[in-house]
């Protein structure tokens, strides 16, 4: 099992890697439509002699004069849950649409080392909302969160678009202390509309804001349901430039009538894509938002009628101003929202999380949010779970994730050794009897050298007289290896935790390559892409991978030594493929060999294995595939009977019918 486990996982690896660059992700076949644009209204149409202020009293609205933005601290309240602390953000708002133009999420910082006095400038926090100036966008050239739209259906509630008008717009709190936001506007429809944001005080994760959207009716409107659209998150920045895992994502999720919750996502950036479409997942949704690597912003329902209303989702994709690719992607929702009757007011509740994808939070407002993790996580999203909790446990114990790493490693290891032994041993058998009928088998070859057929035969013929079936015992092993492989893969890919989580010397941030020397720029190079620093660690993995081949029992077959020799390559290819992965995986990689080269030198010589042959009992493979390999070879038995019966009967009716003859 020894030397087929690292070969499995190198053609696993590589395979992925080749298949996903060969066969990307099929592309939508919806039509492309153009992103829609919000106009800003013109600002030199008015009259001579008239104002903002005098304009609107003549229509009957009640709107701001000038357009303002205002940044302030708000602050999450502190919970058990969250390890003593809630959420610290600074957000700046704008009245022009009513939108929040940009949110920085405080207790992190945006880069390695910072004193603790740069931590708390939120100069240093990493910023989770920004507006992006583009071509087509309204509202000065940028899109922004928190925008509320009319639809064909709730037109005639407005006197031009929500998304642009100038919102009157109070802060919530006294300076120093403010909890939020609320903006509103009369358009002079007879109707009133609010829009109210601020910290939720009752958030287990303390990362929670309280939406409310309100409609009043003022009179001269029909009461009934409407459509509007609603954007919370344009647009998430990404946290790394990381060509492993394209960021940010527009998200939406919705259970099924069977209770099945299912989620859809639109990426950034995906060549010859829609820059359109809807996101499917069914109604009404649980959530809807954007995310990037780290943190995340998504909208829920917050009572029955309010989760009723989300009847939808779609994504666009953007480009900044100047640029010709998709750089952003954001997800609105659509709302259905009834005007109450006349005198009334009717308010829609929701909450958002703005905040880190961190486990330990990331689900106590809504478990639902799980699927955004496993959605991460990708194939092996089940195991990357379990890996992600016992990272977590071995953090605590060492306080250091790559010692989390190595004792995972080290853990893995152990459990599977008495498998492994197994193997190994069914393995050294084999290769002694290999040894033994070798001469056998050189004069099968040169006795039948010019019929292959025949060779095949009778070399099947002396294995199964001979008891000698290649062993299947590392067929279990590996398949318990795999998915710790490619779970721990996803893991470091993704995780919170890892986030600029330090291991030892130069290497600081898990994440991330370990970056011994930074360069000035950057190069492409082929299957490695943009190189920017030299990493030291895929290179010691890369040699400790073919030093653990090396270490490896010569196999007696031909084919298979042939192959082990080519194969010696191949964790060349992968550490170009990996150059630029997370410094935890390459520290996986590397602990993993340096125990199998100890097993191989260290302890196989004070416990030798135990290649005694036992002819009579040896079974070919093992575990669930032992039955089969069993029955297939006794179906070999029977047909080489079979054969030999017909061969003989062959020539008993040619000698029969030569004695007739004479």
């Amino acid at each position: 099992m020894d030397k087929r486990l690292p070969l499995a996982m190198l053609l696993s690896l590589a395979l992925w890697f080749i298949w996903l660059r060969v066969f990307p992700p099929p592309e939508s076949t919806r039509p492309v439509v153009e992103t829609p644009a919000i106009e800003q209204p013109a600002e030199d149409t008015e009259e001579p002699g008239t104002d903002l202020e005098s304009l609107a009293e003549l229509e009957g609205r009640v709107a701001a004069s000038e357009q303002i933005s205002e940044t302030v601290i708000l602050r999450g309240t502190p919970t058990d849950s969250a390890n003593g602390h809630g959420g610290l953000w600074q957000a700046t708002f704008d009245n022009r649409g009513g939108r929040l133009t940009e949110l920085r999420t405080g207790h992190y910082g945006d880069v390695l080392g910072l004193t603790d006095d740069e931590l708390k400038d939120p100069i240093h926090w990493p910023v989770l909302l920004t507006d992006v100036p583009t071509e087509k966008s309204g509202m000065g050239g940028a899109y922004g969160s928190l925008l509320w739209s009319s639809s064909s259906s709730s037109e005639d509630l407005t006197s031009e678009p929500l998304a642009s008008a100038l919102w009157n717009m109070e802060l919530l709190g006294t300076e120093g202390n403010y909890t939020g936001v609320e903006f509103s506007l009369s358009p002079g429809t007879g109707v009133r509309l609010v829009k109210r944001f601020e910290v939720a005080t009752d958030s287990l994760s303390g990362w929670e804001f309280a939406l409310t959207l309100s409609i009043e009716n003022q009179g001269g409107v029909l009461a009934g349901e409407r459509q509007f659209s609603f954007i919370p998150a344009a647009c998430v920045p990404p946290a790394l430039d990381d060509r492993f895992y394209i960021e940010p994502r527009a998200f939406a999720a919705g259970y099924t009538r069977d209770g099945d919750l299912e989620a859809d996502d639109a990426e950034m950036r995906v060549s010859g894509a829609n820059l359109y479409g809807p996101l499917e997942v069914p109604v009404p949704l649980n959530f809807v938002g954007a995310h990037n690597k780290y943190f995340a912003f998504l909208m829920s329902g917050a009572d029955e009628p309010s989760k009723a209303s989300l009847k939808g989702s779609n994504f666009y994709r953007v480009a900044a101003k100047g640029e010709v690719e998709t750089q952003w992607v954001y997800a609105d929702v659509n709302l259905n929202l009834a005007v109450p009757s006349v005198g009334e007011t009717k308010g829609y509740r929701y909450r958002i999380y703005a905040g880190p994808k961190d486990i330990e939070v990331f689900e106590l407002d809504n478990e639902a949010f799980a699927i955004v993790i496993d959605e991460d996580l990708d194939w092996f999203s089940w195991f990357g779970q379990i890996l992600l909790g016992i990272l977590h446990w071995l953090e605590k114990l060492t306080g250091n994730f790559g010692w989390a790493i190595i004792l995972l490693t080290l853990g893995v290891r152990s459990v599977l050794f008495p498998l492994n032994r197994r193997s190994q041993t069914s393995m050294a058998r084999y290769q002694k009897k290999m040894k033994r009928v070798q001469p056998k088998i050189d004069a099968i070859k040169a006795k039948f050298a010019n019929d292959r057929q025949a060779q095949t035969r009778e070399q099947q013929k002396l294995m199964q007289e001979e008891g000698i079936f290649p062993p299947l015992g590392g067929c279990l092993p590996i398949f318990v290896q795999m998915p710790i492989f490619f779970g721990l893969f996803s893991a470091l890919r993704t995780s919170f935790d890892l986030r600029q989580a330090p291991f030892m010397g130069y290497i600081q941030d898990l994440s991330l390559p370990d970056a011994l020397v930074v360069f000035d720029g950057s190069v492409n190079i082929p299957l490695m892409g943009e190189v920017s620093s030299f990493n030291l660690l895929p290179i010691i993995m890369v040699i400790m991978w073919v030093l653990q081949q090396a270490t490896m029992p010569k196999p007696a077959d031909e084919q298979a030594a042939k192959m082990q020799r080519i194969m010696m390559f191949m964790p060349v290819m992968m550490g170009f493929f990996l150059y630029n992965y997370a410094a935890g995986l390459s520290l996986y990689m590397i602990t993993q060999s340096t125990l199998g080269i100890f097993e191989q030198k260290v302890i196989k010589k004070l416990w030798p294995v135990d290649d005694t042959e036992q002819e009579k009992k040896d079974k070919p493979g093992c575990g669930p595939f032992s039955g089969a390999m069993a029955k297939l070879a006794e179906k070999q038995k029977e047909q080489m009977k079979l054969i030999e019966a017909q061969k003989a009967m062959q020539a008993k009716q040619k000698a029969k019918g030569k004695k007739k003859n004479r």
